[in-house]
């Protein structure tokens, strides 16, 4: 009686786990501790010269940045989106942003890194805009 008892917990916590699990947010678990930050004073003075943008992919809200940078590590890297606070106005708008890369290490090695940004703030109340990323030659159209 006691193993029936055992493997009816166990069924029943496996099926909580299961349903709990799928509703998740995926964002957040994507986003980890990435922010952006609106604010003209510190994208001013943000410099980007400790590492080279990869690549850029935009999906709906989400706007992954992968870079290069050398280090002994990623583990430690953080970045911050930061948006210039200025609306170029241009049909469709226009914003600037950099990327802020904390990367404390001096090894030489060479790694990649991809932070996503939730980016709904930077829409406003526009149907669209242009996100023109410092480092990146190529503007991004936020729909």
């Amino acid at each position: 009686m006691g193993k029936l008892i055992i493997c009816k917990i166990l069924t029943i916590t496996i099926v909580f786990l299961c349903f709990t699990g799928c509703n998740d947010n995926i964002d957040d678990a994507i986003l980890q501790n990435e922010s952006v930050i609106i604010n003209n004073k510190l994208y001013q003075s943000t410099v980007t010269n400790n590492y080279s943008i990869t690549d850029v992919k935009l999906e709906n809200n989400l706007l992954s940045i992968k870079i290069s940078s050398s280090g002994c590590g990623i583990e430690d890297w953080n970045a911050v989106l930061i948006d210039a606070n200025e609306i170029l106005e241009s049909y469709p708008v226009q914003r600037n942003i950099k990327l802020a890369l904390e990367n404390n290490e001096a090894c030489l090695a060479v790694f990649e890194k991809e932070f996503t940004f939730n980016i709904s703030t930077l829409k406003e109340d526009f149907s669209e805009l242009y996100l023109n990323l410092e480092g990146w030659n190529t503007q991004i159209h936020y729909q």
